[in-house]
């Protein structure tokens, strides 16, 4: 593959040695996406030019095109490619080599994931797609401001989504069940409509042991079918939860049968070697003094026995064996020393793997084997004696060996000269006891096991062992307690393969103790192992513990990376950032990156890496935690305990409150507590600078994490300050369970404190999700409790929060009083506490109320002061939302072409922020106003986009709006059947919404719907203005003072 790279599945990237090239603003971005959409393809000039400016080009746009291209040239020049882009009639073509470009070489290993599934290669395809999937770093082309482009995209998206599907299809044929699980969880809440991921889902749970989770999660989807589609599910899924109610025997996983294992052919005897001195396992007793001084030459047979049910590894086996045998058939063998070296974490099965592979390569090695144990050898003096060691076995006598360390290494080389002799040097802990040991000439090999992975040698070939896949570690199982014992309770016997990490010698313990116990069922063991504090005590028979093994590698670390061992157990999260290393230790960044890179060598820790992230993260396996919880009670003091969780907590407040000041230009719409923030450093290795909501958005399991370990630690104002600022990132992304748990767990944590301030924000938090969710009478009620609670306290800023959401509710129930008095005190207060976002908030809400009153003017004095500040503080959410009211505002003044500007911008700056609940309100007025303007089927497809978008984040006023306007479109082309549908839908959420004017508007329109030939309505029942958070197709109408605004106005929002 080129060392250049076109990356198209994320931001578009030109890739060159591993840096991206800067290839320009937008307008380039746009040529070079378009270019390689359509690689070693003419596109012509006018296809371009339509690409950056749609249907209205400047008179330059020639010129500026090519001026892209010329600039794009340059990039494709620095790195060596200036030929890359040639012009050819009628423009220009990109020739790349298709494996340069992402997007084509993620088609070509979907099309090999493909045919090995056709072909049976169920691993392999699984592996591929993973494979696949891994070149995906956000959004296809994301970023690209053209219509052209987003076709493209979307169909990019959707074949991302499909390849996951196929990918978890085949992954639950290899029973990984309970990884699918979770990522199957993450998928439903972003792609809740999806059948065929409500599918696997209930298939993994069904075979994980969870039937009634699994049924649960049909209803689920059945729910949502219905509440957001009006339809119910397809028969596959019905089909399915019909299966798992009857427990078919179709749905479970069968038990692999076991390989057949061939015995290997015994070595013939050499001429001069006695018959039985030639067998594979000759204990080392025969190599005496007298045998020595016999005439025979002694060929050593160190091997230890191989494991008699040894399991799986198959492709490592084959890896091994082509290196050592290809190395072992060489007329002249070359002067390196062919050295393959098997690392993993304690337990995974280095050591029978080694052995294994040893034996299976014996026979090309016919001058003898030669095995040392060194998990327990340290230190100069046991090497030396180890060479003396194999020395003897190699026939040297012992008077003959000299007592010089370096002389016995050389006396070692020479005696392995011309020899064809396999070493296998198991428990390496580094290179320093490798080296004494190594052969001096090519017609040698050695393997090494090692925990970290061998450095400091050269030509050594890594072998990386990982735990089993499901289907390995149940054979291991069957072969260990009965195939028929595991098929009896094959749903228990999973359970009881993901207690032990799939860590072969966890499964070994736990299978020896069930087979020593033949009475026993498996659930009895799983039961006592569900205890994560008697887990390492269960794992535990005869000589096999599986804590001493873990145990051997935790004491050979250094003390700061023991100590780090010991506190990553406080984390709780699924998997961490680099930082909360420097937290735990209280150090700066690369002092805790090197001792994280510590522990990762050494196999106790663990790297993930997710699509859409750039940086590695960091988690503890289940047994590995429960060491090191041990560890850490034993060892860290409580306070010292509580000191490195606080930090951790104290730097996701710092992280989250430094996403908020970039969303709204500084501390504004939110109230803070008393809690230490710990600050990350300034090198720490976060997300890189982007959009503040996405890069949080990938830390939405930590936070939640985070704010459940506070609420159990007592930390109740980190708590709730934690919990009340995620919020931020929770209302943009729609994750309104997120937002009801993490509130709710610092409410009571409040309240258990007595912290009354804590009680005051978590009760204003909540009233804003009720207030969302259209739960108005618990809204009310929440924001009195709040109101009080704050004025009590003397928490004017609270205070003024609670209005503003509460002059909400006023308007909804038409009190326009108790609305404009409740807004003017808000105002008041936010001016005096200097929050000048909440002040623009406020401004737009009045804005809005008075332009609904038919006062433009008085409108437009109150919109520019709003834009006037969200510009001067830099926050762009705001200035989207005053843009999007000052839409409004135009057609309210017939201004069409000005309103269609002020919406274009909206779109542009919501997309990129990531809002997609913004988003969802600026395509529902782009396309109410196309509609207006005639323009149906433009119309119709930017009112479908809003209304997937809005049923996808839960904007519920959107959807209704945009299915109204559908249905108008509907009935405007005489299609009765879709435009009574959404009619149906609308008139349902608008009653649930409280919407009374829009209510009557749509059982109106219903009516005029129900006769074969009614005609549309005009446009002023389109046009007619709605809740000012939305852009409406606004002319003269004016609504009742109850459609004022909407849940989602941003002067109802928490922060």
């Amino acid at each position: 593959m080129d060392d250049m790279i076109l990356r198209l599945l994320g931001p578009v990237e030109l890739v060159h040695e591993g840096r991206s090239l800067d290839v320009g603003g937008p307008r380039q971005r746009v040529v070079l996406a378009m270019l390689g959409l359509n690689v070693n393809r003419t596109l012509s000039t006018e296809q371009l030019i339509d690409a950056v400016w749609g249907d209205a080009p400047p008179v330059t746009a020639r010129g500026q095109i090519q001026v892209a291209i010329s600039t794009l040239r340059k990039q494709f020049a620095r790195a060596g490619r200036p030929d890359a882009i040639r012009t050819r009639a009628p423009g220009y073509v990109l020739e790349l080599a298709p494996e340069s470009v992402d997007s084509l070489e993620f088609d070509r290993l979907v099309t090999t994931a493909r045919e090995d599934s056709r072909a049976d290669r169920v691993t392999e395809a699984a592996a591929t797609l993973r494979k696949a999937l891994d070149l995906w770093r956000g959004p296809a082309l994301d970023g690209i401001p053209s219509d052209s482009v987003r076709p493209v995209a979307r169909h990019y998206d959707d074949r991302r989504l499909a390849a996951i599907e196929e990918c978890l299809r085949l992954e639950l044929l290899l029973a990984r069940h309970g990884e699918v699980c979770a990522e199957l969880t993450v998928l439903i809440g972003r792609f809740p409509l999806r059948e065929r991921l409500y599918e696997l889902l209930m298939l993994a749970l069904y075979r994980s042991g969870r039937q009634a989770e699994a049924l649960a999660t049909f209803q689920r989807a059945r729910k949502a079918l219905v509440e957001e589609m009006g339809i119910e599910p397809g028969q596959e899924l019905r089909d399915l939860e019909q299966a798992i109610l009857r427990q078919s025997p179709a749905l479970d996983l069968p038990v692999p049968p076991p390989p057949i294992r061939a015995v290997p052919a015994r070595p013939a005897a050499r001429p001069d070697t006695p018959d039985a001195m030639d067998t594979p396992g000759t204990p080392d007793a025969r190599d005496t003094p007298d045998t020595r001084d016999s005439g025979f030459r002694l060929i050593p047979r160190q091997l230890p026995a191989t494991t008699g049910d040894f399991t799986g590894r198959r492709a490592q086996l084959d890896e091994i064996k082509e290196l050592l045998v290809a190395s072992s058939r060489a007329e002249s063998p070359g002067y390196a020393v062919p050295i393959v070296d098997i690392s993993g974490p304690g337990g995974v099965g280095k050591s029978a793997l080694a052995v294994r592979a040893a034996h299976e390569v014996s026979k090309h090695f016919p001058d003898g084997h030669l095995y040392a144990d060194l998990h327990t050898v340290s230190g100069d003096a046991q090497i030396t004696a180890l060479l003396a060691r194999f020395l003897r076995a190699l026939g040297i006598p012992a008077k003959a060996i000299p007592d010089d360390a370096q002389e016995r290494a050389e006396m070692y080389r020479s005696r392995l000269a011309d020899s064809r002799v396999l070493v296998v040097l198991d428990g390496v802990t580094g290179a320093e006891q490798v080296t004494p040991l190594l052969p001096g000439s090519g017609g040698c090999a050695v393997i090494t096991t090692s925990r970290a992975r061998l450095a400091g040698t050269d030509g050594v070939r890594g072998i990386d062992l990982a735990a089993f896949d499901m289907a390995n570690a149940l054979e291991l199982l069957a072969g260990i307690v009965g195939r028929e014992r595991v098929q009896a309770e094959l749903d228990t016997a999973v359970e009881l393969v993901n207690l032990c990490d799939a860590l072969p010698l966890a499964l070994r313990i736990a299978g020896a103790r069930l087979a020593s116990h033949p009475h026993w069922r498996i659930e009895w063991l799983v039961q006592r192992l569900r205890d994560e504090r008697r887990r390492l005590d269960e794992l535990s028979h005869r000589g096999l513990e599986l804590r001493s093994t873990i145990s051997l590698t935790y004491r050979a670390l250094p003390p700061t990376a023991q100590r780090l061992f010991r506190l990553f157990s406080l984390v709780q999260a699924p998997d961490s950032p680099a930082w909360v290393a420097a937290a735990l230790l209280d150090t700066d960044f690369a002092a805790a990156e090197d001792t994280l890179d510590a522990l990762v060598e050494a196999q106790v820790m663990d790297t993930v890496r997710y699509p859409d992230s750039l940086r590695p993260r960091y988690r503890f396996h289940d047994l590995i935690r429960a060491y090191a919880r041990e560890e850490l009670l034993a060892t860290e003091p409580p306070e010292e305990q509580d000191a490195a969780l606080a930090r951790v907590l104290g730097g996701w407040l710092s992280l989250v409150e430094e996403a908020h000041r970039e969303e709204y230009g500084g501390d504004y719409t939110i109230i803070h507590g008393r809690a230490e923030r710990w600050k990350l450093p300034a090198d720490a290795d976060v997300e890189p600078a982007g959009r503040p909501m996405e890069r949080l958005s990938g830390e939405r399991r930590a936070l939640v994490t985070a704010v459940r370990q506070a609420a159990a630690a007592g930390m109740d104002e980190l708590c709730w300050d934690l919990a009340l600022t995620s919020v931020t990132l929770f209302e943009a992304k729609g994750y309104f369970d997120d937002w009801k748990e993490t509130t709710r767990l610092a409410y009571e944590a409040s309240a258990r404190a007595g912290n009354r301030i804590g009680q005051a924000a978590m009760s204003y938090s909540l009233g804003t999700l009720h207030m969302f969710q259209t739960q108005m009478e618990q809204a009310d009620e929440r924001f009195g409790q709040a109101r009080e609670l704050f004025e009590a306290e003397g928490h004017d800023h609270g205070r003024a929060l609670v209005l503003r959401n509460a002059a909400y509710l006023d308007s909804v129930r038409g009190d326009d009083a108790a609305m404009r008095e409740k807004y003017d005190e808000a105002l008041a207060i936010t001016r005096l506490v200097g929050d000048r976002i909440g002040e623009a908030h406020i401004l737009r809400s009045l804005a809005g109320w008075w332009l609904a009153s038919g006062h433009t003017e008085r409108a437009r004095t109150l919109l520019e002061q709003a834009l006037t500040i969200s510009r001067e503080e830099s926050c762009l959410r705001v200035q989207a939302q005053v843009l999007q009211r000052f839409a409004e505002l135009h057609l309210a003044l017939d201004q069409p072409r000005q309103a269609q500007e002020a919406l274009r911008e909206v779109l542009r700056i919501v997309r990129d922020s990531g809002d997609r609940i913004g988003e969802a309100y600026a395509l529902y007025g782009l396309g109410a106003l196309r509609r207006r303007e005639k323009r149906l089927d433009s119309a119709t497809d930017t009112l479908t986009r809003a209304l997937n978008l809005s049923r996808q984040v839960g904007e519920r006023v959107v959807e209704a709006r945009s299915r109204y306007a559908l249905a108008e479109i509907a009935l405007a082309r005489g299609d009765h059947q879709p435009a009574c549908t959404h009619l149906e839908a609308a008139r349902d959420l608008f009653a649930e919404l409280g919407s009374r004017t829009w209510l009557e508007r749509t059982e109106d329109l219903m009516i005029e719907a129900g006769g074969p030939n009614t005609a549309a309505p005009g446009a002023t029942t389109l046009t007619a203005p709605g809740p000012p958070t939305t852009a409406p197709g606004t002319t003269t109408a004016t609504p009742a003072p109850a459609e004022q605004t909407s849940p989602r106005d941003p002067g109802a929002r928490v922060g």
